[in-house]
């Protein structure tokens, strides 16, 4: 009886204090919401794309599916029940949402134009992201972290948190093809080290040797899992008395080399190791061939565009683990006077995304970095019109069945990194992206004072023992890599 009378109060108190509109004005126009959600296209499942209109005191939000399906939301922002949009977001795969806004500002009720949402009839089964969250300006390592974050849900949770490992800087978790069975992270500082995580078990390698210029960096894994790819990086950065562009991240040399995983071997290729930076190096999606960016080496004194770098290839035998020995430049930084950075290949073999900029070696800091796709069949290039903005977007991954990908954009406030998914198509046609939901955008991104850096995909939840890796690190034991020669 007490059951019945508790849920018949707080329906009582719920529906009572659901004010309807009344007197309603009808404005042509589309609502102003943030984030902007008109128009894009979504996964089914993804978590609830809830709203804030702007200038409201209260909002009335009715969204109803293709197939009649309905879902209501009243009270100070858009909000919907995750389990109710799920099953909406499911019922109308391949189709369309529509949402009907109708605010309350001043004592006066208005409807605007109602606007659709679109469902996707591609999938996006991935448990999630993982990022890294940092201060906008990169310029200490304090207060640094690496998050997952349910995308099916507004579950966050840290994977290594600053606290346990203070002081320190860390690389993104680097996952293998969306799997975080197989990862790693390359941890910079005093305690140094490259964490190597596959089936539950951990490694921590010291990867400067005589033979190399720095400790192992930018990563990205070999399909098989035995090779991951890195580039050695003497990182520096310069910062402007200026108010539009204030910092400059550049390298003062970098090479390009294999590690075999099982042998805890660099496999050094004179090819990659040039007087030239060499940089990026990704497999692709067969494991048969390296891309990666290079640039003539250059100095830092004031002619900035010949920080240019140029997307090459060359081949990888994963029996013997041979790099080359043909090299090919697939865009020439010279030619098109452009910096050619982070290069991402699908994982179904169809395209490499990369980013384009003025010059850079870190386009981050570069508001016209776009983001251009290159069809692997025939060698076209075209930029994103639909994905690029007048900001930054950079840092770009796939998700695993190569159908959506993630990025970092600043076209928010120009100041924070924040992560837009968008889809893309077998001929690689993309839709407009959409911001990461939140439960509450305006309050969470707000009050938001870090960037989110290097996202990717992971197909189920990492599971790192954080308090074990922590020990580890500060007990100073490390593998010594070897070197051999390609």
């Amino acid at each position: 009886m007490k059951k019945f009378l508790y849920l018949f109060l707080f329906c009582f108190l719920t529906f009572s204090c659901t004010e309807s509109p009344e007197n309603v004005q009808i404005v042509d126009a589309l609502p102003e919401i943030f984030p902007d959600y008109e128009g894009v296209t979504v996964p089914a499942g993804i978590a609830p794309l809830n709203f804030n209109v702007k200038n409201s005191e209260k909002v009335y939000v009715e969204i109803t599916g293709d197939d009649g399906s309905k879902l209501l939301s009243s009270g100070s922002y858009a909000g919907f029940d995750i389990e109710e949009w799920h099953d909406l977001t499911f019922k109308n795969t391949g189709g369309k949402i529509t949402v009907s806004v109708t605010v309350k500002n001043n004592g006066v009720w208005k409807k605007y134009r109602d606007f659709f949402i679109y469902v996707s009839k591609d999938s996006l089964n991935d448990y999630g992201l993982t990022y890294r969250l940092i201060p906008p300006g990169y310029e200490t390592f304090a207060h640094i972290g690496i998050f997952q974050r349910d995308i099916h849900t507004f579950d966050e949770e840290a994977v290594i948190d600053g606290m346990a490992i203070q002081g320190e800087c860390m690389n993104c978790h680097v996952p293998n093809r969306c799997n975080p069975n197989q990862f790693q992270v390359h941890i910079r500082g005093k305690n140094s080290a490259t964490l190597i995580q596959q089936g539950g078990k951990r490694k921590l390698l010291q990867t400067a040797t005589d033979s190399t210029i720095a400790n192992c960096m930018y990563a990205y894994w070999h399909p098989t899992g035995k090779y991951i790819a890195y580039s050695l990086n003497l990182i520096h950065q310069t910062f402007f008395e200026d108010t539009v562009k204030y910092i400059e991240v550049f390298d003062m040399a970098s090479d390009a080399l294999v590690m075999d995983v099982e042998k805890n071997e660099l496999i050094l290729c004179e090819s990659l190791m040039t007087k030239d930076f060499e940089s990026y190096p990704v497999f692709s999606a067969d494991g048969k061939t390296i891309y990666y960016c290079t640039s003539k080496p250059y100095v830092l004194d004031g002619d900035l565009n010949a920080m240019r770098y140029s997307l090459v290839k060359t081949s990888f035998d994963a029996e013997k683990g041979k790099i080359g020995p043909d090299f090919d430049t697939l865009v020439n930084a010279e030619e098109i006077k452009k910096s050619i950075t982070h290069p991402r290949p699908s994982y179904d073999g169809r395209f490499l995304m990369f980013c384009v900029a003025d010059y850079s070696v870190f386009p981050i800091h570069h508001k016209e970095s776009d983001l251009y796709v290159m069809n692997l069949a025939d060698s076209t290039i075209h930029p994103l019109k639909e994905v690029n903005s007048d900001c930054a977007e950079t840092f770009h991954n796939f998700s695993t069945n190569s159908r959506w990908f993630v990025f970092n954009s600043r076209r928010i406030d120009k100041i924070n990194n924040l992560l837009f998914i968008s889809h893309i198509d077998e001929n690689g046609n993309c839709t407009k992206p959409f911001l990461l939901p939140q439960k509450n955008p305006a309050e969470f991104y707000g009050n938001l004072f870090f960037s989110y850096n290097v996202p990717d995909f992971t197909s189920e939840k990492v599971d790192l023992d954080i308090r074990a890796f922590a020990r580890e690190i500060y007990s100073g034991e490390r593998i010594q890599v070897g070197v051999r020669r390609n």
